[in-house]
């Protein structure tokens, strides 16, 4: 039976995500244990590739509206195939670094490609968007799973060849997109792209919703870099780490499916308040060495800090923005916002997770309580601002 395009789309976004979904947890593992990092080098890498997203997502969102998404999500997928091949045994470690900031930059710039793959996949049928997008994630999932279970029976190096195949596969499967991926968008030039993007922010409601919604994002930075390197210093298992990242993404998965029925009546703005309370509390939990089962519970609360906070800021955009812009919207926004944002965070927690280092893990699990500050800081610009969709279209820009 031959796939409809909407399918094909989906399991490319989920083929993307069987990379993405190993790659955030266990490629810090790797780096420490394997390649000798410190947490300020692990810290370093994701940092400069959230700065080198500042470029590298208006670059590819330009590319995929004058060559089509297909070539493009294909070509950012094999810039990680080659960066997982490079990273054998012995290299330099000097090079094993720029390696992974050549993969984190690339997976950075997946995630907006894949989310344009399904937004124009699934425009005339089904799985619609929402289905689509619970397919990746379902992905992702599998992936925090198996990876999680190839780290426990064969070590780091182990998670390297998952990689490796992982991306082989996603590197092939956006080319069996038909319509909606191969769709090329109106031709823009990089210049362009640029002027169009940053003028989006100067629309004072969009910058101060973005800017309060990039701090909550920017929360997560512990979580993204360190978390699975704390797990394994407090002696969880590979296996309990996969589990542990699932439950978060399956907690998110949950809210999406039932979003349009739980979350109709609530405003952006109410949206990105609950998500940046339960970042809040989230993190304050995470400050302390929890016992496996009190952990997952409060993982459920990705739910909050990620899904509200992302549901809250793709309505804040459709609200405020014409149609048209949105696709250009949607590609820039991690690029000049959020990148800046959580490359600090990011960096601030690697200097914070060395100089707590003696202290071993109960202290360096302390540096989650930088987050809490991180996301009252977004709760901070909502109360300040009052961020306005409605109003927005009547700024001038």
């Amino acid at each position: 039976m031959r796939l409809n395009d909407a399918w094909l789309a989906s399991l490319a976004a989920g083929a993307v995500n069987l990379v993405l979904g190993a790659n955030l947890p266990y490629l810090p593992v790797w780096m420490e244990q394997a390649g000798g990092m410190s947490g300020a080098e692990i810290a370093g890498a994701g940092t400069l590739a959230a700065l080198i997203r500042i470029f590298a997502g208006p670059l590819a969102a330009g590319r995929a509206q004058s060559h089509g998404l297909r070539s493009t999500l294909t070509g950012v997928m094999a810039v990680c195939l080659a960066g997982y091949t490079l990273l054998f045994p012995g290299l330099p470690q000097a090079a094993a670094f720029i390696i992974c900031v050549m993969i984190y930059s690339a997976n950075n710039v997946s995630g907006p490609l894949f989310e344009a793959v399904l937004i124009y996949g699934t425009r005339t049928s089904r799985p619609d968007y929402g289905q689509g997008r619970a397919i990746a994630s379902l992905a992702f999932v599998t992936a925090n799973l198996a990876g999680g279970a190839v780290l426990s029976a064969y070590g780091p190096e182990g998670i390297r060849f998952y990689l490796i195949a992982a991306a082989m596969l996603a590197t092939i499967a956006p080319l069996f997109t038909r319509q909606g991926a191969r769709q090329a968008l109106p031709k823009r030039t990089i210049l362009s792209t640029f002027r169009e993007g940053f003028s989006l922010y100067r629309i004072p409601s969009v910058f101060a919703f973005t800017l309060a919604a990039a701090l909550v994002q920017a929360s997560h930075g512990v979580y993204y870099v360190f978390s699975s390197v704390i797990w394994v210093s407090q002696g969880i298992s590979g296996s309990g780490i996969g589990a542990l990242w699932a439950v978060g993404v399956v907690a998110e998965i949950v809210l999406l499916l039932l979003s349009a029925r739980l979350l109709r009546g609530f405003s952006p703005v109410s949206l990105l308040l609950m998500g940046g309370v339960g970042a809040m509390v989230r993190w304050t939990a995470a400050g302390f060495v929890l016992p496996v089962m009190v952990a997952a519970l409060f993982q459920t609360l990705h739910a909050a800090s990620f899904a509200l906070t992302h549901l809250g800021t793709m309505r804040f955009l459709q609200q405020a923005l014409p149609h048209e812009r949105l696709p250009l919207a949607y590609a820039v926004n991690g690029a000049l916002v959020f990148g800046p944002i959580l490359a600090l965070s990011s960096f601030l927690s690697g200097i914070a997770y060395d100089a707590l280092a003696p202290g071993g893990v109960n202290a360096q699990s302390h540096i989650y309580w930088l987050m809490v500050l991180v996301a009252a800081a977004g709760l901070s610009v909502v109360a300040v601002t009052r961020p306005d969709a409605e109003k927005a279209l009547a700024d001038p820009e």
